[in-house]
């Protein structure tokens, strides 16, 4: 048996295990601030220290709500409490209900990277859509298993603290039944003030709470803790949405901006295909990385080929870190800022002036090629929601001896199925294809020659050079069809690099960077870089349906990349405040968009390693004032369903 330290009674040892795993949750802060410092801006240990003493009252409102069940099972002043049964009983629900507590806020360490924000309930639905979830958090254990490590080593630590308490009854007076009833009564207030976490307001503590306790708006996730945000937005209908935003008034926000586009003089009814690279960054280009003071990693040689033959604007900004959030602005051109989930919204069911809802009541016959699963992270829910007809998925594909055994359809078999299908479809067509090969685990097909391959195995530059082989298959057997000249192609990514923690490259300006490539076998679009403008990844749609010439008014948040009068920038949610990017500066709002916290001079320091003491104040507020105009058009266009003509 293992040796006890000491002996309480049901409430003393009540205390005790709630401390364990309190410590627990409070010291994981440090590891959460440690391995993301750079994106929540945490200087020193003071630093962190300081926030993490802001962030007890959010530890303890997360606390008592997961041991909720333990303490009501624990206070009863009744005498079965202290039998070895109930007590195993009790002790399994505390261990069940703090691991997770625990497993949560260490699992989300490396998670943030990929959606800069604390994990939400919405997340966790988006990720649950896919049914290989479990498949897929194995392979993430050998990409993180210091994490999972971490979990393994802080729920065996709690276990071992919880149990070194002897369980033992009270006597003489505080054994009577009176002065037991009244500690549990006050026990459980105590559970509803934490629970609550403030006294005397009228609300309990939220998740807006954190940024009283911060200097700068990053570091509220260092206050926050995961559970708790977690508990704070488990109804995604009404945590997942957006605050209308007001900041002028109407006729000042249409002399500022107006997303009602005339359309062209006359129709062209041309075939456009949308090709979505998975993790498909610009850096990883060379053809735009070395315009963005970025080196070369030669990893997609096919596809700068066609970049030389192209229109690319080379500074076009995602407007998320997901990929559903990415191709919610590519196909129907509003942005899904993170964390915000457009098909888990309550605005799902909006009217959209989305490119194949319009182009297809024009007769434009639209599909949308996705080699995964049904359902999987919501993606081909949003491309029917915006107006495609046909989706073909992995069930759609039909042969599974394709499959990744992870994500979906491997690209190089994909891409020969859609030149194929394709040529058996009517015109004028609008396709959209999402590739799946560039995301972890980066596995290639059995057997494939990788003689060729510069990089080793397993890793995002090996996937991106297996994609690069796929698009230049697809391009072989599309140029061999009737419709390939008479086809525009857009080329670009869902989000940006993920893949250079601890380098230059690791800044929000650089990793938000995707390719923009518009390509035209018959030569009606001007080969040509654009490093003048800045764009934003929905400005893709309005520029398909310029491209198309569709001759009606329509409703786009974005601007067509071809209207060289239209003022365009790049907008980005990171951490809770808006990463607004001009052709010279990068300016970062206060969360609610009212203030600039940080302006950076890109041209001259492209890796932000240092914010402006002193700067044009005219063009960074310009800027703002854009960014306030856009995000007043957007969320109350959004929230009232009007985003359409």
């Amino acid at each position: 048996m293992r040796r006890k330290w000491f002996g309480a009674d049901a409430l003393g040892a009540t205390l005790w295990q709630l401390a364990v795993a309190f410590v627990l949750l409070w010291l994981s802060r440090f590891a959460f601030a440690a391995y993301n410092a750079d994106i929540c801006q945490v200087g020193s240990f003071g630093e962190a220290v300081r926030l993490a003493i802001a962030g007890v009252r959010f530890d303890l409102s997360a606390l008592a709500y997961f041991n909720a069940l333990f303490i009501l099972m624990r206070i009863l002043p009744f005498g079965f409490v202290y039998s070895k049964i109930y007590d195993r009983i009790v002790l399994w629900v505390y261990g069940v209900c703090n691991s997770l507590l625990l497993a949560v806020n260490l699992g989300d360490i490396p998670y943030f990277r990929f959606t800069g924000a604390r994990l939400r309930w919405s997340n966790i639905l988006n990720i649950t859509t896919d049914s290989d979830i479990w498949r897929i958090v194995l392979q993430y254990a050998g990409s993180y298993w210091w994490a999972f490590g971490a979990v393994a080593l802080a729920v065996a630590g709690m276990l071992y603290l919880a149990t070194r308490v002897r369980l033992q009854k009270p006597s003489g007076r505080f054994g009577r039944l009176w002065l037991r009833i009244v500690l549990a009564l006050v026990f459980a207030g105590g559970t509803f003030l934490a629970m609550r976490g403030r006294i005397g307001a009228g609300v309990p503590l939220a998740i807006p709470d954190a940024a009283f306790a911060v200097t700068r708006s990053p570091q509220i996730n260092v206050v926050l803790n995961s559970p708790f945000c977690i508990l704070r937005s488990l109804n995604p209908l009404k945590s997942n949405t957006e605050a209308e935003l007001v900041f002028f008034d109407e006729s000042t926000l249409v002399s500022v901006r107006n997303s009602v586009h005339a359309g062209a003089d006359s129709i062209r009814r041309r075939n456009i295909v949308t090709i979505v690279i998975e993790s498909g960054g610009s850096v990883w280009l060379d053809s735009i990385a070395t315009r963005l003071g970025a080196v070369k990693h030669g990893l997609m040689p096919f596809l700068d080929s066609i970049a030389g033959q192209s229109a690319v604007f080379v500074h076009t900004i995602a407007c998320s870190r997901s990929s559903c959030g990415g191709f919610t602005a590519v196909s129907c051109g509003f942005p899904a800022f993170d964390p915000f989930y457009f098909m888990l919204s309550p605005y799902n069911k909006n009217t959209l002036d989305a490119p194949a809802r319009l182009l297809g009541q024009k007769g434009w016959d639209t599909t949308f090629y996705y080699g995964c699963k049904h359902g999987s992270f919501n993606i081909d829910q949003t491309a029917f929601a915006s107006g495609y007809q046909r989706i073909v998925d992995r069930e759609a594909y039909g042969n599974d001896s394709d499959y990744d055994g992870m994500w979906g359809i491997f690209d190089y078999p994909m891409a020969e199925y859609i030149a194929a299908d394709l040529s058996s479809r009517p015109e004028p067509f609008l396709a959209s294809w999402f590739t799946v090969s560039a995301h972890g685990p980066f596995t290639l097909p059995q057997g494939w020659d990788t003689s060729g391959y510069k990089h080793k195995e397993a890793s995002p530059e090996r996937g991106l050079e297996y994609t690069d082989q796929a698009l230049r298959r697809f391009f072989e057997l599309a140029k061999l069809q009737t419709w390939y000249d008479n086809t525009v192609f857009i080329i670009t990514a869902d989000h940006g690099n993920r893949d250079f923690k601890g380098t230059d490259y690791d800044t929000p300006y650089i990793q938000s960077h995707i390719p923009f490539i518009v390509y035209a076998p018959d030569g009606s679009v001007e080969p040509r870089f654009y490093a003048d403008r800045v764009f934003s990844q929905h400005d893709i749609a309005a520029t398909t349906l310029g491209l198309a010439g569709y001759d009606k008014p329509f409703v786009q948040l974005g601007v067509d990349a071809f209207d060289f009068s239209a003022d365009s920038f790049g907008i980005q949610r990171v951490s809770g405040r808006y990463m607004v990017v001009g052709p010279r500066y990068v300016v970062f709002t206060s969360p609610d968009a009212k203030s600039i916290e940080e302006v950076y001079d890109i041209c001259a320091d492209p890796t932000m390693k240092t914010p402006l003491d002193s700067f044009d104040s005219a063009e960074a507020e310009k800027l703002l004032r854009q960014a306030q105009a856009f995000l007043q058009d957007y969320t109350s266009r959004l929230i009232h369903d009007r985003l359409y003509n």
